[in-house]
């Protein structure tokens, strides 16, 4: 990204509009860090406007440096751009467009001039890209008339196929992290309506696929809650801090034997956990201290079974149950292995692989699966008995997956061995 300069063409209102609590310049510029940009250019025929929203602090894009111009009495020509840096390229972006960060980053390994098109959009995005994003070299811009507007320019060179595209489209819509299919789009966001749209669309990108019969039912819940978060000053520190709160009080209650208590925590606890992660997806707030927050919630589950396990010792109910704790530690152990060795041979994480792994996963042994079963137990006056049971249910998970993975890996070997041959 050395050699690339972003060029944002911000005009207020349009590239002010909110999206999820962040206007569209702001949402391009956190996008930009995300990508490894150090530096843009803003170029605005509203300098007053765009600069104040400019001044205002924001941590999430405070690793890039955006320097405005004014082009109140200046028209954005190729000569202009030529001036500004020696970069090798120039990614100019339109700051009125919601736009998937997986675009920006397909145009950017481009070696030659490259316009964002959309051969198949939505019906709602048919009004694409004309004067959507494109990466332009030094060579392309020494080509053109110093003097006529940039845009007019690049806009006759895309219709008449006189400069590569990169289709919309056609870029891979799988994210191996979310576990699901998710359209890369690119649209400008005029007008209140579009603007619902936009926001309706990247709520529903926040959300994880293959998931768990529970987390069908905390989906929506979840969805509900970050449209108005997002709206907010709350950040998703500040969420998983609150989920922190709850988890360790679950705990707490289980350890002292408040069965009900720490069942009704560890399922508000099922879905705030799932609200920092949509909130930082959804506003572009991503860090790397975020990326390890899975880290602390497999420590904050672990030490209900574990404080769970204290109190059936302790009450004599399971004389044995540290047992049964030891299967569930080494079937969660033995299951990680498995997942492990699945996402190296295929790229991608084996609750999404086939339609079995996608249904299993419904049911599988997992946080939330195991907060159902003990709460049912609770309330059916079983408790004790659906403790061994999740344990159980925990090692035949874990066999299942074994299975898969070891089938799997051996067939993607085999595919190796075949293609080589």
């Amino acid at each position: 990204m050395e050699n690339i300069l972003p060029i944002l063409i911000a005009d207020a209102p349009r590239a002010l509009i909110e999206l999820c609590g962040v206007n569209l310049l702001e949402r391009l510029l956190r996008i930009l860090q995300r990508l490894g940009f150090r530096r843009a250019i803003v170029f605005s025929t509203t300098p007053e406007i765009v600069g104040a929203e400019l001044a205002k602090r924001s941590w999430p894009r405070e690793h890039i440096t955006a320097d405005l111009v004014s082009s109140a009495t200046k028209p954005l020509t190729a000569e202009w751009l030529l001036e500004q840096s020696p970069a090798d390229c120039f990614l100019i972006v339109p700051a009125n467009i919601y736009c998937d960060a997986r675009l920006l980053a397909a145009l950017c390994p481009k070696n030659s001039p490259a316009a964002l098109v959309d051969s198949n959009p939505p019906e709602f995005a048919r009004t694409l890209i004309r004067s959507g994003p494109a990466l332009i070299t030094r060579d392309f811009l020494l080509a053109l008339s110093p003097t006529t507007p940039f845009l007019n320019e690049l806009t006759r060179k895309t219709d008449h196929g006189r400069i590569d595209t990169v289709d919309a489209a056609k870029v891979d819509d799988y994210i191996v992290s979310m576990r699901r299919h998710v359209r890369p789009l690119c649209f400008r966001v005029p007008l209140e309506h579009d603007r619902r749209l936009a926001e309706r669309i990247s709520l529903d990108s926040a959300q994880k696929g293959a998931l768990d019969l529970p987390a069908y039912l905390h989906g929506p819940i979840e969805t509900g809650v970050i449209s108005l978060l997002c709206k907010t000053r709350i950040t998703p520190n500040q969420i998983t801090i609150a989920g922190l709160v709850i988890g360790c009080s679950a705990t707490a209650a289980f350890t002292v034997g408040q069965v009900g208590l720490g069942i009704l925590g560890a399922l508000i606890f099922g879905i705030v956990d799932g609200l920092d992660g949509k909130q930082s997806r959804v506003k572009i707030e991503t860090t790397e201290r975020g990326k390890w927050e899975h880290h602390l919630d497999y420590l904050i589950e672990n030490s209900w079974w574990a404080a769970i396990a204290f109190h059936l010792w302790q009450s004599n109910q399971l004389p044995n149950v540290f047992y049964l704790l030891a299967l569930l530690v080494a079937s969660h152990l033995l299951d990680e292995f498995a997942k492990r060795r699945v996402k190296i041979a295929k790229g991608r994480l084996l609750d999404d692989v086939t339609p079995f792994d996608r249904a299993f996963r419904l049911i599988a042994a997992r946080r939330n699966v195991y907060v159902w079963m003990l709460a049912c137990g609770f309330l059916s006056g079983t408790f004790p008995q659906s403790y061994a049971f999740i344990c159980g249910w925990a090692a035949f998970s874990a066999a299942v997956h074994l299975v898969r993975a070891i089938w799997i890996c051996n067939a993607s070997a085999r595919r190796v061995i075949d293609l080589r041959i």
